[in-house]
């Protein structure tokens, strides 16, 4: 027989610690994939604030190009200025729009007519009539002579070429090119060549020291990459770098899609978006690719970091397992050998043995409860009255059992016995219903903390949330001689966070006990609901000194407080007030105040739902 049990206290052992191990790695998992995903989140955020930015400033960009030419065009139309004086109506454009390069027109067969020039010094250049080029050849003068009368072509962005050479210091370019009509000049194409040097600027200076921003002009080349030499590789024919070469995944993906939110891509941390480009289909501007990636170490050293969490996560579940474990044995040891002694000395008295060895794994049951009890007694100070009333019932039949110990060496009576039975019953059945309080307390204390943990936007019970609060903060009221009236019906619910509605609620009750009582036995407050066809009223009022009333009118502002010689920051009510806004798009305010106490209204609209918390 003892074979038998020692066999099945290993097996048991050894189970588990396997359970353990496998619970600690299941933990050890999630912990990692949520500090990760924690760590991740200020990236996540700069990423989606690099692409937005930029892609606004490229929008823009593309919009201004087509706009001026549009502006200048429309002018050149209504002034039909003449041939001696179109060179100063260039210069009126480059004065009114800086970040341009060469304003051109071309006659019907490419000739260059007029070309007017911004040097590398910001001065301007007309081009002498020798040094006049064609450009039949280039593909911007064949997509322009195709052009509708008022359609405008974007070109795609590239360096500018002069003479068959790309112009150094590189000079980033995107043109606009139309149809045009001059008296003097006769048909031909307006061309203007911007200036992206600016732009690309902007674009570069949004990189961190944790996020660098790549700009691909559409899908065979980088004009923005953290490694120069990657810029511009069809310009200066050098080895293909693109977004195809260089994350095909992501390619492909926004093949199908405009926007891609933050994912894990070569071990970096990338975010995507594609600008579609209305020009691209006649071979004009293609569509813009950003993508924001994180620096090659961040995304490792990240991972460290979440992976030591999880690590000290696991380990301190099986230390707290293996701890278990041997309470556990030394338990059912302690057990055993009070079970010899009982059995050796009632030898004499089967049934009573029996009765008492019944009695005595209850009792251990009990311990066990007890040491459960006392590992969360820490959580709220109003375990305690349970907790010691429970301990005392246990005391009580450590020292009948040791009476009865005693009695039976020298003589159990029946009249003895009996008494200890019923003692024993009374001493149990107080146990067991204190037990059932704290394991109350307990449930109230880990729906609190799980809702304020989870924080999930759901209807929930308005009396149950503020009744699991009042247990917690049962110590308090009772130190400081507060009674609490929640007088909110069963059936009343909202939709929203419970979590940050209990932080809220606690936040006034916690204020009321700092500041509304001074020492007395009357102290009230009431927690009282009105509905409304369209919202929920709330009001906490309590019956103190009422609020100063040089405060009242910035009681909700940051650091406002009339205790801050004891400690108090002046923060809780202005948080209280953000998270109503928040979390239910509602408000809070106060009612009324005096020097007989003070009431605060929250307001929680029905049909709103909140859209961030």
């Amino acid at each position: 027989m003892k074979l038998q049990q020692g066999v099945l206290r290993y097996v048991w052992s050894f189970i588990w610690i396997v359970f353990v191990l496998c619970v600690a790695a299941i933990v050890g998992y999630f912990a990692y994939a949520d500090k990760l995903a924690s760590l991740q989140h200020p990236i996540r955020v700069t990423q989606r604030s690099q692409i937005d930015t930029a892609s606004v400033l490229i929008n823009r960009k593309i919009s201004e190009t087509e706009t001026v030419m549009r502006l200048f065009k429309h002018e050149m139309e209504l002034l039909q200025p003449e041939k001696n004086t179109i060179t100063r109506a260039f210069r009126a454009l480059f004065s009114v729009y800086p970040e341009l390069l060469q304003v051109r027109w071309l006659d019907d067969n490419g000739n260059e007519k007029i070309r007017l020039e911004k040097a590398p010094d910001d001065t301007l250049h007309s081009v002498e009539e020798s040094a006049l080029q064609n450009k039949a050849a280039r593909y911007y003068f064949s997509a322009g002579i195709q052009l509708a009368p008022n359609e405008i072509f974007i070109t795609p962005i590239d360096l500018n070429i002069e003479n068959g050479e790309v112009q150094r210091p590189f000079q980033p370019t995107i043109r606009a090119v139309t149809k045009a009509e001059q008296a003097e000049l006769g048909s031909g194409l307006l061309v203007i060549n911007f200036d992206l040097r600016p732009l690309l600027s902007s674009l570069k200076s949004l990189n961190t020291p944790e996020s660098a921003l790549l700009v691909g002009a559409g899908t065979s080349k980088w004009i923005l990459h953290p490694i120069e030499s990657k810029e511009w590789s069809v310009d200066l024919i050098k080895a293909p770098a693109n977004i195809v070469v260089e994350t095909p995944s992501l390619w492909h993906q926004l093949s199908t899609q405009d926007s891609i939110t933050t994912q894990t891509v070569n071990n970096t941390v990338v975010t995507a978006q594609r600008i579609n480009s209305s020009f691209r289909e006649t071979g004009g501007l293609p569509d813009i690719y950003l993508l924001t990636k994180s620096r090659d170490d961040v995304l490792p050293a990240l991972q460290i970091n979440a992976f030591q969490t999880a690590l000290l996560y696991a380990l301190g579940l099986c230390v707290f397992g293996l701890l278990v474990l041997f309470l556990y044995v030394k338990h059912i040891q302690r057990l055993q050998r009070l079970s010899k002694v009982i059995k050796v000395e009632r030898d004499s008295l089967k049934t009573a043995l029996d009765q008492q060895t019944v009695l005595i794994k209850e009792l251990a049951e009990s311990q066990k409860l007890s040491s459960l009890s006392i590992m969360v007694a820490g959580l709220a100070h109003e375990l305690n009255t349970p907790v010691g009333a429970t301990n005392m019932a246990l005391s009580n039949l450590r020292n009948l059992l040791d009476s009865l110990n005693r009695q039976a060496n020298e003589g159990l009576t029946k009249e003895q016995f009996h008494h200890f039975i019923s003692q024993t019953d009374k001493t149990l059945s107080l146990a067991n219903d204190n037990n059932h309080r704290a394991i109350s307390l307990v449930k109230g204390f880990k729906r609190l903390s799980f809702e304020r943990a989870k924080d999930d936007f759901t209807r929930f019970k308005v009396r149950q949330t503020i009744m699991d609060l009042e247990r917690s903060m049962a110590g308090l009221f009772k130190q400081h001689h507060v009674t609490v009236k929640n007088a909110i019906n069963d059936d009343l619910e909202i939709e929203g966070y419970p979590g940050a509605f209990s932080q809220i609620i606690q936040i006034l009750l916690s204020n009321t006990l700092a500041h509304a009582f001074n020492d007395g036995n009357a102290n009230q407050v009431i927690i009282e609901a009105t509905s409304f066809p369209d919202k929920v009223e709330i009001t906490v009022t309590d019956n103190g000194c009422g609020i100063p009333e040089s405060i009242q009118e910035q009681i909700f502002d940051p650091f406002i407080t009339s205790k801050r010689h004891k400690q108090h920051t002046g923060l809780g009510l202005h948080m209280a007030k953000a998270w109503m806004y928040q979390a239910f798009n509602g408000d809070i305010k106060i009612k009324r105040t005096s020097h007989r106490g003070t009431q605060f209204a929250l307001t929680f609209p029905l049909s709103t739902i909140p859209s961030d918390h």
